[in-house]
């Protein structure tokens, strides 16, 4: 029972200060924030309609293409702890502003929209580029589940404050909770600096000055990013889930917003902002029961490349029902995509393919990835809205839904190839962390890797690589085989 307990937060002695910090710190963010983002889409859908939640969701991402493009410049020119801090102050001056742009005129109920579906976005973005260069492989597994819980508690958190503060703040002043949430954020990483730790190996690059060598920089960091063999599928596998959750998500607010009503409009913002965040509360409890009991488990025990299924294959199944008959409960299935497994499972899962990334390319790949990539598949999604995804009768939507989670499954398995590759190469690397995140990563992942490639790596690693190697191959009774090849 004690082993149980401890497995339910593993985090060792030297790690707790930082890991707490980071926690808490996580915490805060998402709650302020979240509670921004209730207020500012009560008053969109409210004040502005439904109906124009296609057009933002092409407006938001393209500002969020801009500011990825703003980071991924950054992430290799300054300290990523720096730019953590920087993050954290920008965002609470910026909430300030638009908390008191909101009593000027209509056009900033569309402002609010976007500043806090980018806020939402660029939290996570900044906060895996600066954690994932300060863990390896095996801390990845134990500690990000946490995080993940973090996201979590941080929701439940907003969802329960949104309630109490909905008849003395309502809606159009949920902007204020955000920006107080954020100096509280800017306060903890002062009083606690010193358990902010610089990541090894996220110093700033020395590169050359102005535009044209800016421009450079951007073309060569992208390129890098697309011409990996691993980041190109787990980039497309991005960009399908995107695209997915954000139908999904509209389907679902449609929904919501036909079952709030009230005879003023300001009552009808905030029955649909309670909706709202009752859902997302009670969503983000059970997750974290999942992230808690369940995610760390399943990622030792089967190993990522497995858990990366589980999302596709809850969307291939929900859009196929979907399509058979769109009810409230099939709909509420959809949604649970998103609420639930990603922030309980499928998120945990894919930031720790990133440690098979070499250290100075990580960042950038996820300022690409969380910027970029995800921008691109919720500007498709509503496109695809707004080309006649919209309409009494979705069949034909939800159609191309499950054609599309078919082939995010066919993806994952272009993962997973590429991932055990990418283990077996990195077993044989010059760089000490790849070798060493690689070993880490082979126990759970074995399964994952061919077994041609692991018989290569016999007489060509050092003997604590070779000793996991002999492992992972008598696992699958190959061992023998592979020690007489290389006799010959």
């Amino acid at each position: 029972m004690i082993g149980y307990l401890r497995g339910l937060m593993p985090v060792r002695r030297d790690e707790r200060a930082t890991v707490l910090l980071l926690y808490g710190l996580l915490v805060v963010m998402v709650l302020a924030d979240w509670v921004g983002k209730v207020g500012a889409d009560a008053i969109f859908i409210k004040r502005v309609g439904v109906t124009y939640l296609p057009v933002m969701y092409i407006l938001t991402p393209l500002v969020m293409l801009a500011a990825s493009g703003v980071l991924f410049a950054l992430v290799d020119r300054m300290s990523t702890r720096r730019l953590l801090v920087l993050y954290i102050a920008g965002t609470m001056v910026l909430s300030v502003v638009t908390q008191l742009a909101l009593v000027v005129g209509s056009v900033d109920y569309w402002w609010a929209y976007i500043f806090a579906h980018v806020v939402k976005e660029t939290i996570y973005l900044v906060f895996w580029v600066y954690a994932g260069n300060l863990f390896d492989s095996e801390q990845s597994k134990r500690i990000f589940p946490l995080f993940a819980g973090a996201l979590l508690v941080g929701k439940i958190g907003a969802g329960i404050a949104a309630g109490a503060l909905q008849p003395v703040l309502h809606s159009e002043n949920f902007m204020t909770v955000q920006a107080v949430g954020f100096a509280l954020a800017l306060a903890l990483v002062a009083l606690f600096r010193r358990r902010l730790p610089e990541p090894a190996r996220s110093a700033a690059t020395s590169r050359g000055s102005g535009l044209r060598a800016g421009v450079r920089d951007l073309r060569d960091g992208y390129r890098a990013v697309a011409m990996d063999r691993l980041l190109r599928p787990a980039g497309v596998g991005i960009f399908f889930w995107y695209l997915l959750m954000q139908i999904a998500n509209y389907l679902y607010i449609a929904g919501l917003d036909s079952a709030s009503t009230s005879a003023t409009a300001q009552g009808a913002e905030d029955s649909f902002a309670l909706l709202y965040a009752s859902v997302y509360t009670s969503g983000s409890i059970i997750a974290l029961v999942i992230q808690t009991l369940i995610t760390g488990s399943l990622l030792r025990r089967f190993g990522v490349a497995a858990v990366l299924f589980v999302f596709p294959l809850w969307y291939l199944a929900t859009f196929s029902a979907a399509w058979v008959a769109l009810t409230l409960v099939t709909a509420v299935l959809l949604q649970v995509g998103e609420r639930i497994i990603v922030p309980a499972i499928h998120l945990p899962a894919t930031q720790v393919i990133y440690s098979q990334i070499a250290a100075e390319l990580r960042p950038r790949a996820r300022a690409f990835f969380s910027g970029g990539v995800n921008a691109t598949g919720n500007i498709a999604a509503a496109v695809i809205l707004l080309a006649g995804g919209i309409g009494p009768d979705p069949r034909a939507l939800l159609l191309f839904c499950t054609a599309c989670s078919a082939g995010f499954v066919g993806n994952i398995v272009l993962v997973r190839r590429a991932l055990g590759r990418r283990i077996a190469e990195n077993l044989r690397s010059e760089d000490p962390e790849l070798r060493r995140n690689a070993t880490q990563m082979l126990h759970g992942e074995a399964s994952a890797v061919p077994t041609e490639h692991l018989r290569a790596v016999l007489g060509q690693a050092s003997a604590d690589i070779e000793a996991a190697v002999r492992l992972a191959l008598t696992r699958r009774g190959a061992l023998a085989a592979a020690v007489e090849a290389n006799a010959e």
